[in-house]
């Protein structure tokens, strides 16, 4: 599951808008997790990112690949998911629609990742260094492509989107900006710029290291001594900065990485980890193989390092979590109140 990240500022409230319940779709998506209360604010966001081309084009890879969009629960402190096993792509209710339209690219993005990044391994079998490359580089082309479309809506007058993406991530935009100054139109060198931004925020870098890397290491030492035996982390399988950039970048116009050097992700700036990830992580593969036997994975050993931008929230590796340490984010709610939706308007089909 990709999510828009959890300590990420939310706006005071949605603001208040009236939402014509007349208003059709233009794109062909699938808004059957939407109440019918929730659905005319569905349809408005929806339409107004398929106005921008990139838009459109993630919508229909989204609505392809068989996904279906709506709103998480209310109580959910998160942007946006892109659930991946389910084929569900779900909006915070709480945000704006400025700022649920890029959101909204975003998360289909990641959809089509899922499409053309299939044969790469899923998260759980990387090694630590893979993590890092394969992780980022998702969310880093995620963001990309919401600024492309961002940027599209405002060349036609529509200029919230992008606003709202300036105040909420202003190195990736700053990024942006300085590169479309230079090149003066919307071009793939923008983008790719504009995704090399993104590794220039260490502290959501240091947030998804917690998420990605160190609270699955917690779980797999608890799984261990609860005699479950490794986990579902095995932290072995490599992929290469070359096949990553191979793939990530991908449009129907061509690659927006092409004239990059394909190793890119190897270097000091895209790669480095945080002192602490590095130390728990190194923690975590000693303390695994004195209970297992199983050998540490090597690749983390090498990693370069930033300093930390905030203390670790969790605790040492192999000490216990407290009540608050655990995972922030559960979407038990808001699968069961899909659940509901999708029961009750089969109901009503018979």
């Amino acid at each position: 599951m990709n999510s828009s990240l959890l300590q990420e500022k939310f706006e005071n409230s949605a603001q208040d808008v009236t939402y014509d319940p007349n208003e059709r779709l233009t794109v062909n998506v699938d808004l059957s997790l939407c109440s019918e209360e929730e659905l005319p604010r569905m349809v408005h966001i929806v339409n107004r990112l398929a106005k921008s081309e990139a838009g459109r084009e993630t919508l229909e890879i989204a609505a392809k690949a068989g996904y279906k969009f709506g709103f998480l629960d209310a109580a959910t402190n998160c942007f946006g998911c892109c659930f991946g096993g389910y084929n569900f792509i779900g909006l915070g209710p709480k945000a704006s629609d400025d700022k649920l339209v890029s959101t909204l690219c975003h998360e289909c993005r990641h959809a089509g990742q899922s499409v053309r990044m299939k044969d790469i391994p899923e998260r759980d079998k990387l090694n630590v260094a893979s993590i890092i490359r394969v992780s980022r580089a998702k969310e880093a082309d995620a963001q990309a492509y919401a600024v492309k479309a961002c940027k599209e809506l405002e060349l036609q007058g529509d200029e919230g989107p992008l606003s709202t993406f300036k105040k909420f991530y202003p190195p990736i935009y700053d990024a942006y900006e300085k590169a479309f100054k230079e090149q003066g139109v919307l071009n793939d060198k923008v983008v790719a710029a504009t995704f090399k931004g993104w590794y220039d925020q260490t502290g959501t870098k240091q947030n998804y290291e917690e998420g990605y890397i160190i609270e699955p290491m917690h779980n797999a030492l608890e799984a261990i001594d609860k005699g479950f035996g490794v986990g579902s982390y095995f932290f072995h399988r490599n992929v290469n900065s070359a096949d990553i950039v191979a793939k990530i970048g991908w449009t129907k116009d061509g690659n927006y990485l092409a004239g990059e050097n394909p190793d890119f992700l190897n270097e000091d700036h895209f790669l480095s980890v945080g002192e602490r990830t590095k130390k728990d992580a190194q923690d975590f593969f000693k303390i695994r193989q004195e209970k297992t036997r199983l050998s540490a994975d090597t690749s983390v050993d090498s990693m370069p390092t930033y300093k930390d931008a905030f203390p670790r929230k969790l605790p040492e590796m192999g000490k216990p979590r407290g009540a608050d340490q655990k995972p922030t984010m559960d979407m038990g709610s808001t699968i069961e109140k899909w659940n509901a939706i999708l029961a009750a308007k089969k109901g009503k089909s018979k």
